[in-house]
């Protein structure tokens, strides 16, 4: 994949997150969360590298059909810095539904993860605060825990 290059959701990847289907693990949905038309595979990939192997995830849903390359989409787009189109939950909106979700699924346990939740100044740091969110999940809850609180967040995602 071209660094410049610009994915967006296809059919199957929009239907995916949409049913929260089968076809793509946890580290693959959160990824799917991020591709919006918008970020180039540069972004995407430093978004995601918290994920590991993040070229080797998008590579995967490429080939699995759920992102597809913009059409004319090799330059560089807007930045995950600038504001969230009006269609999307913006972060005052995306922060108190994640830590809700949070303390619904872990109880006081979810304290410093809240904290850090409703600390994030842009689309980044929440992402990367929800990375770690869903991973302490996993370890705490199981995997089904985590996917479920992933999917809850993902639904309300700009792009979902």
């Amino acid at each position: 994949m071209e660094s410049q290059a610009i994915y967006r959701k296809s059919e199957k990847g929009a239907e995916a997150i949409a049913t929260r289907g089968h076809g793509v693990g946890g580290k693959q949905r959160m990824l799917l969360i991020l591709v919006d038309g918008k970020k180039n595979v540069e972004e995407l990939t430093r978004l995601a590298a918290g994920m590991g192997e993040s070229a080797q995830l998008l590579q995967q849903l490429a080939a699995g059909g759920f992102i597809e390359a913009v059409p004319g989409g090799g330059g560089a787009g807007p930045t995950a810095n600038q504001a969230v189109p009006a269609g999307g939950a913006g972060l005052s909106k995306l922060k108190p539904l994640a830590t809700r979700f949070l303390i619904e699924l872990m109880g006081p346990q979810a304290d410093d993860l809240c904290l850090r939740i409703e600390a994030a100044k842009d689309m980044p740091e929440f992402v990367e605060a929800v990375r770690r969110a869903y991973s302490v999940v996993r370890d705490a809850k199981g995997q089904a825990a985590a996917d479920r609180f992933g999917a809850d967040i993902e639904a309300q995602m700009p792009g979902a």
